[in-house]
């Protein structure tokens, strides 16, 4: 692939790096909620494969109360297991080993339909309950900054068909991200590429949709999702199409040192 494909590779990194921090699914890790119903959710933390759901619910007196589930992947982005009761001493005390106790009060499983839509089903003593929720934001990320980075794509339907296959690079991302506005600025020896897009955000994961245009005359379309940032860089899911081929792939990127 010639260079200006791997500028827009590496942009296309930014935009849409594979966040999974998940090593064997996409990432589902956030409050989950739904927004007609506010004042209970779902907490998942995802670990691997493994999730741990804790439940802010109430009871038929309408005091909170605690439930937690260790849910198992099942594939197709569907995870299940117990949903188990606990009771332990009073918070304000201490808390002598042994005391807290446990007894699985049913089950539950959470399967997401799509990044910001899932379906979770529990029961708890025989009452089953079936929600739809989504994502709760609270505050947009920024990603400005200058990040050591790289990409791995394939390239397919290119014309001509030598360009199909997987294009990968490492090089050097600027980012400016101003409010629901971000501009990458990508380079490598002899080319570069600007990256320009609207940015948004779903829980703890970012989107960014635009397009771009290379120093060579390559210029297209991308979408960028499943963005998320860390302390030392982020990670995201990349998809997008320019005169010669559609592309899809994986980018991250190193965040420079102070």
């Amino acid at each position: 692939m010639r260079a200006p494909y791997k500028l827009f590779a590496v942009l296309f990194l930014f935009v849409f790096c594979n966040a999974r921090a998940s090593t064997s699914t996409s990432e589902i890790t956030d409050m989950w909620w739904n927004p007609a119903e506010s004042g209970w959710g779902v907490n998942i933390i995802l670990q691997n494969s493994v999730v741990f759901a804790t439940f802010f619910v109430y009871d038929t007196n309408r005091n909170p109360v605690w439930y937690t589930a260790p849910l198992y992947y099942q594939g197709t982005l569907v995870w299940s297991g117990g949903l188990y009761a606990t009771s332990g001493p009073w918070f304000g005390g201490p808390f002598p080993p042994g005391v807290a106790t446990i007894r699985q009060a049913g089950t539950a499983t959470f399967s997401a339909l799509a990044l910001n839509q899932a379906t979770l089903t529990y029961s708890v003593d025989g009452v089953i309950v079936t929600k739809t929720v989504q994502r709760q934001t609270w505050a947009n990320e920024n990603y400005s900054g200058t990040y050591a980075g790289g990409y791995s794509i394939r390239l397919t339907g290119c014309a001509p068909s030598s360009l199909n296959g997987i294009q990968e690079l490492a090089g050097l991302i600027v980012v400016n991200q101003v409010g629901t506005t971000a501009s990458i600025a990508v380079s490598v020896p002899g080319s570069s590429c600007g990256f320009n897009g609207t940015y948004t955000q779903t829980g703890k994961l970012g989107e960014v949709q635009g397009s771009y245009s290379c120093t060579d005359g390559t210029h297209g379309t991308f979408d960028a999702g499943e963005m998320t940032p860390t302390i030392s860089g982020f990670t995201a899911r990349v998809a997008g199409q320019n005169q010669f081929c559609n592309w899809s792939g994986f980018l991250g990127g190193i965040k420079r040192a102070p």
